[in-house]
């Protein structure tokens, strides 16, 4: 599904973010943003509210929704560190590790059954510790294995197939398009349907409906939206890991934020305390190093986090560039 508004008329991209080398301004990043509350009055906006692009991995917390749906946690005697594995996209540290093996062992399957594929793992530590090693990732690894394994689970529990668990026809993949669509506010058959990166169908729609899924899901009452809340926030760790935002965030606001990043430089934030609202971010060219800058800017500006939490987040004010070296060269800050 090609990018754009479903209007047909895109309104530009804002400048979100400068990266300055030397005293001047050497390249900028544009992009749009929404922020949103649980009606869906939109409370501020740069760029265009209403492009459509895909949500990426920022989906995982609603793909899980029908394993908690049947329980499948229970059933299966998931610890609360993985049932929070199944919606992250995790470093591959041994944590991360360990919990994707624990549900596969479970629920009676193995690795092998996983089909998310392999890539090297998002966390610098774990890479530079396998190169130590002289190993090689594993499907394990991969960013996305948890939610594999809690794909697979829903499917052993509910009897269903599971050579073809991927697929858009499949049983589950079509329950789980239900329920994305259900909680962005849209008809199923609006919702753009591609493949991701690691093989699952990945849905396309407004940045608009991706902010109004976080501010309704950090602002119900259903039981299993809280919990989502509340395991992502319990266990932020699992989320992501060690040096990444989405952890550092949640840990720094104590459970008020919720975060989950997206490939091609999407960001969505749900803000639990006081006002609740959703926040989508999208990068026009795909890159997330101006990402946290840019997210924290606006949250900060638009008073939904604390001056003392901004601040513990300071590393990710400036992102700073190091040259071959390691000398500071220049900096990516946001322009807003």
């Amino acid at each position: 599904m090609a990018q754009g508004n479903r209007n047909g008329v895109t309104t530009a991209p804002a400048l979100l973010a400068n990266v300055t080398r030397g005293g001047g301004v050497e390249s900028q990043h544009f992009g749009h943003v929404v922020v949103v509350d649980t009606e869906g009055k939109i409370l501020f906006a740069l760029g265009d509210a209403r492009f459509v692009t895909y949500i990426r991995s920022a989906a995982k917390p609603f793909q899980a929704m029908p394993i908690f749906d049947d329980a499948v946690p229970e059933i299966f005697g998931f610890r609360d560190d993985e049932t929070a594995v199944i919606m992250s996209s995790h470093n591959g540290e041994p944590k991360h590790i360990d919990a994707v093996t624990s549900i596969l062992r479970k629920i009676g399957r193995t690795p092998q059954d996983l089909q998310c594929g392999i890539h090297p793992p998002l966390g610098t530590a774990v890479i530079q510790d396998l190169r130590r090693r002289g190993e090689k990732p594993t499907v394990l690894h991969n960013n996305c294995s948890g939610k594999h394994a809690g794909m697979l689970a829903a499917c052993v529990n509910r009897g269903w197939p599971l050579e073809n668990y991927l697929d858009l026809n499949h049983p589950h993949q079509q329950r789980i398009l239900q329920t994305i669509a259900r909680w962005a506010w849209m008809p199923a058959n609006e919702v753009g349907v591609g493949i991701d990166g690691c093989s699952a169908p990945v849905f396309a729609m407004p940045l608009f409906n991706m902010a109004r899924m976080y501010a309704t899901l950090v602002g119900s009452e259903e039981a299993m939206a809280q919990r989502i809340v509340q395991t992502m926030t319990a266990a932020p760790d699992m989320i992501a890991g060690e040096e990444r935002f989405d952890t550092d965030v949640m840990r720094a606001t104590n459970g008020r934020l919720i975060a989950k990043i997206g490939a091609e430089g999407v960001q969505c934030i749900g803000v639990t305390g006081g006002q609740r609202v959703g926040m989508a971010l999208k990068m026009s060219d795909g890159s997330h190093r101006a990402v946290s800058a840019v997210a924290l800017a606006i949250l900060h500006n638009l008073g939904l986090i604390l001056d003392t939490e901004y601040e513990q987040l300071s590393g990710y004010h400036r992102t700073l560039i190091r040259n071959h070296r390691q000398i500071e060269t220049g900096f990516v800050e946001a322009a807003i």
